[in-house]
């Protein structure tokens, strides 16, 4: 890879990540509010909305891998541009009437839209990032990517007034035709016919062990992610008694301290392991949230310690574990003779997605079962708080398990360092040598 193709890739990182504050944050307290369906509606719709975006990820995966030799990754996200734009601009401009029908609508074309786009996306990378140094380098300019796009919402949402919603829809729509526009300087390999022809059964059964330990390593580190980001709003006014700005200055020291922090993981991962630098910002992690559950009402300025320490850990807790999954990807693509990159970021995103749901599925049933008032607010930060440590640690924990059953990562990368010194000998590349040999 060339160096501008590092950030040419990165930059639809940008509006995908812009999309996701909005839509796990500020989306579920926006309907909750909304008369025709409150918390516990909302929670739901959103929940069985992405039950239903669960089946998308892998079909698309699967579906890009079959006619890989016919249809580049480009054209897949191409089509889920529109779909993606006019679903968000619905779902972040509700009129006041909206209810069930109207939200389940909205989020279930934005859902389907961005897996058109980020499927593909993430195959592309996977594809035009062969060695392990580059796939740690593309990841980690597209996870600073993803937080840059995370400051840029924070930053729409903090400048604007009662239509924050509506400024950052389309802010998001301009970001999204600028970032898919430049993907075109990006270089597009063609693929021969495969001899072997993936079916649906073939999906799971030729997904090695190693990636099928990190696919669920990666559902328990996102579903602890995603139980703090749904009741962070709730959190800072209730328990905090922050102000809407003083909340938006939180997350924004937050995603700040995470692409500062980003390029420290990296040189550490290449001189530990990305398995042993995911472990420690895992555990620093931990460390750093656990307080969160015994703050109180004005303590702004020992929460904003706690979003400085697990902010710095950002980068490596989600750059690390997809560079190990497109390494994964690469060596599952060689060892079954046919393109494996589309279905194994299909499951990917599903098992991602499918922590978010149970996130929200759970936390926003929990909250509604507990009386509206003080036992609420007492009860608020044990599930902000205690409840993703407690997922967290078990992922670490996991995490150490496999770490002896990960033979195919550490083949990978010995055999892709075999490749780059054979590169700078002759000056020419082996991958056809590696490929026999794997």
């Amino acid at each position: 890879m060339q160096r501008f193709h590092y950030p040419t890739y990165a930059a639809l990182a940008v509006p995908l990540a812009f999309l996701g504050l909005p839509l796990y944050v500020y989306v579920p307290s926006q309907y909750a509010q909304l008369p025709a369906i409150g918390l516990g509606l909302a929670g739901g719709v959103l929940f069985g909305a992405r039950l239903l975006d669960l089946l998308t990820d892998p079909a698309i995966g699967l579906l890009g891998d079959r006619l890989r030799h016919r249809v580049h990754p480009l054209a897949w996200m191409l089509l889920g541009l529109p779909l993606t734009a006019v679903g968000a601009l619905a779902l972040f401009n509700p009129p006041s009437s909206a209810g069930i029908a109207y939200l389940a609508v909205s989020v279930s074309l934005t859902y389907l839209g961005w897996t058109l786009l980020s499927v593909p996306y993430f195959a592309w990378g996977a594809e035009l990032a062969q060695t392990s140094r580059e796939q740690r380098g593309l990841a980690a300019w597209r996870e600073g990517a993803v937080m840059s796009g995370a400051l840029v919402a924070l930053i729409v949402a903090a400048l604007s007034s009662d239509d924050a919603m509506h400024r950052m829809s389309v802010v998001f729509v301009v970001l999204l035709l600028v970032g898919a526009l430049v993907l075109f300087w990006l270089p597009r390999r063609s693929v021969d016919r495969p001899t072997v022809h993936p079916s649906v059964r073939d999906l799971w059964r030729r997904t090695g062990a190693s990636m099928r330990r990190l696919l669920g390593l990666h559902f328990l580190n996102a579903m602890a992610a995603g139980m703090p980001a749904t009741l962070f709003l709730m959190y800072s006014a209730d328990v905090l008694g922050a102000t809407a700005q003083t909340s938006g200055l939180l997350l924004l020291l937050y995603f700040v301290a995470g692409v500062l922090a980003l390029p420290l993981w990296v040189k550490l991962a290449a001189r530990i392991g990305d398995v042993r630098a995911w472990q420690l910002a895992i555990a620093l992690s931990c460390l750093g949230f656990f307080p969160a559950a015994f703050l109180g009402a004005g303590d702004i300025w020992l929460f904003a310690l706690v979003c400085l320490v697990t902010g710095a850990t950002l980068g490596a807790d989600i750059a690390l574990p997809a560079a190990l999954q497109a390494r994964l990807a690469n060596a599952d693509s060689v060892a079954s003779g046919h393109a494996r990159e589309s279905a194994s970021f299909g499951l990917w995103g599903m098992a991602g997605k499918l922590a978010l749901a149970c996130a929200v599925g759970l936390t926003f049933p929990l909250l509604e079962l507990i009386p509206a008032g003080e036992a609420r607010t007492d009860a608020l930060p044990l599930l902000y708080a205690l409840a993703p440590v407690a997922v967290k640690l078990v992922a670490l924990l996991g995490l150490e398990l496999a770490r002896p059953g990960l033979p195919e990562v550490a083949h990978y990368e010995s055999l892709q360092e075999e490749v780059d010194e054979h590169e700078a000998i002759i000056g020419g590349r082996t991958d056809s040598v590696a490929a026999e040999r794997v």
